[in-house]
């Protein structure tokens, strides 16, 4: 039988789950002892089945505070990690707390199609990114199928106005009169001066 074990490492936060797969030694990290003793029996299951389904049902919560731990400790910026954290809730509020096994493509395009009907498409696609790395995330632990697919939606291209005739000779115009003026100033801002200079010197 595969061993499955936890352990803690000198100066670093969470607990630590070690096993050998294909031999080679691999670790993962979860917040707390409890999260850590729950991923053990899971990989410990993984490993020691004669048939492995792929996939691990977990609930919600426990799928946010991994990935939300695992992206502090791959040194993610704390504005990212609450931008995310915002992406997920919007997805509690919408179509709810699924566990690994709910996570389908339905739910996903249902997620897009309400939280598309609130926000404009820049900030949709937003989460859509944000869910996507967040689906990845969960397949690379097998909590979800690779059948999943999630892409950006387009975003309406802004149109380009053309100037008229009329404001471009306004423009043109406009500026030669403002520099005209400019120049004149000047002009008798300089005859001020060289004539004060010459009432000095009589």
């Amino acid at each position: 039988m595969r061993k499955v074990w936890i352990y803690k490492r000198k100066s670093i936060k969470g607990w630590w789950v070690g096993w050998y797969e294909s031999g080679k030694r691999k670790a993962k990290a979860l917040p707390t002892k409890a999260l850590a003793e729950h991923f053990r029996q899971i990989k410990y299951t993984q490993l020691n089945s004669d048939v492995f389904t792929g996939t691990v049902t977990v609930d919600w919560q426990q799928m946010r505070n991994e990935y939300e731990h695992s992206k502090k400790v791959g040194g993610v910026k704390e504005a990212s990690i609450y931008e995310t954290a915002l992406t997920l809730r919007h997805f509690e509020r919408l179509v709810g707390r699924c566990n690994s096994k709910q996570i389908t493509q339905n739910v996903i395009d249902t997620f897009i199609l309400e939280r598309g009907n609130e926000v404009v498409r820049p900030t949709l696609n937003k989460d859509i990114r944000n869910l996507k790395a967040f689906i990845n995330w969960c397949r690379e632990n097998r909590y979800v199928n690779g059948k999943i697919k999630i892409k950006l939606l387009k975003e309406d291209e802004r149109p380009v106005t053309s100037l008229t005739n009329t404001q471009i000779r306004k423009l043109l115009f406009g500026n030669q009169h403002a520099l005209s003026i400019q120049n004149i100033s000047n002009y008798e801002d300089e005859s001020s001066v060289g004539f004060g200079h010459r009432l000095e010197t009589r």
